[in-house]
C-alpha cells in the first residue's frame, strides 16, 4: 500500500519546538499525519501506523548523519563511511502513560516534581513545581525511582526527565514555578489530552545515533498518537557532555 505521511510544520509547532531546543533541550520532536492515499486507503492497524513514523524519524536521522560523515571524511581527505540504515521492525511495545511519563510525575495529583535551582541546599533535590523551594518541601525522588523501576524493570521510559533534564542545564525560567509551567503548556500543546494518547517505545539499539546517550545520560525513543489532533509524534533523544 503506498502510505500517503506529511510532516506536520505549521508556525506554532515550529515556534515550540525550537524555543524548547534553544532552551537547551535535546529531544527532537516530529510530528506527521497519516492521510488516506490516492485509491482512498490508509493503514488501519496501530502497530503499523506507529511503525510508519518511527521509520520516517530513522530514515531522516540516518540520512542527516550520512551527510555529517561524508563531508567530515571529505574534508579529512579520508574514505566515505558506511551508510547507516536501521530495521527495528518488531520492535516496538506499547506502554502506558505512567511508565511513560516516569517517576517525576505524580499521577494523582497530575503535577511533575522539579529540580531545585536556587541554591546548594536545594539544587539536588526535587519539589512539587508548584510548592516552594524551600528544604521541608523536598520530595524523596529516590524511593519514587525504586519503586518505578521494580514495577517496570524497563530503561529508556522517562519523558519528563528526558524533556526537563539534559546533559547541560535547560534554560526556562528563574523558579521551579516557571519550569513546571512551560512543562506541562508544552504537553498540552503537543499531546492535548494525556489520558487520550496511546505510546510506542522503540529499540534504540539498531541506530548509531543513539551511542552518545549511552554513555551515561540516556537514550529514548517514543512515538505518541494525539486522536485529538490525528497527530503522530515521534520523539527521540540521545546526548551526552
Amino acid at each position: 500500500m503506498h502510505i500517503n505521511i506529511q510532516e506536520i510544520r505549521n508556525e506554532e509547532v515550529l515556534k515550540r519546538t525550537e524555543d524548547f531546543e534553544k532552551k537547551g533541550g535535546v529531544l527532537h520532536f516530529h510530528i506527521f499525519r497519516i492521510f488516506e492515499n490516492y485509491e482512498g486507503a490508509k493503514p488501519s492497524d496501530k502497530y503499523e501506523c506507529h511503525l510508519i513514523v518511527a521509520k520516517q524519524i530513522m530514515e531522516r536521522i540516518n540520512s542527516d548523519m550520512n551527510h555529517h560523515w561524508n563531508r567530515s571524511a571529505s574534508k579529512g581527505n579520508r574514505k566515505t563511511l558506511p551508510v547507516y540504515q536501521t530495521n527495528f521492525d518488531n520492535s516496538g511495545l506499547e506502554i502506558g502513560l505512567e511508565e511513560f511519563l516516569g517517576p517525576f510525575y505524580d499521577f494523582k495529583l497530575e503535577k511533575p516534581f522539579v529540580r531545585g535551582i536556587k541554591g546548594n541546599d536545594t539544587i539536588n533535590s526535587y519539589f512539587y513545581y508548584d510548592s516552594e523551594e524551600l528544604t521541608t518541601n523536598k520530595i524523596d525522588i529516590n524511593n519514587r525511582i525504586n519503586e518505578f523501576n521494580l514495577k517496570y524493570e524497563t530503561p529508556n521510559s522517562d519523558f519528563i526527565y528526558a524533556f526537563m533534564e539534559p546533559p547541560f542545564s535547560i534554560q526556562i525560567g528563574k523558579t521551579i514555578k516557571e519550569q513546571g509551567e512551560y512543562l506541562i503548556e508544552f504537553m498540552n500543546y503537543i499531546f492535548s489530552d494525556l489520558k487520550k494518547i496511546e505510546i510506542m517505545k522503540w529499540s534504540t539499539d539498531y541506530s548509531p545515533y543513539f551511542d552518545a546517550g549511552k554513555e551515561w545520560w540516556g537514550t529514548f525513543f517514543w512515538t505518541v498518537y494525539n486522536p485529538e489532533k490525528d497527530w503522530y509524534i515521534g520523539i527521540c533523544g540521545s546526548s551526552t557532555d
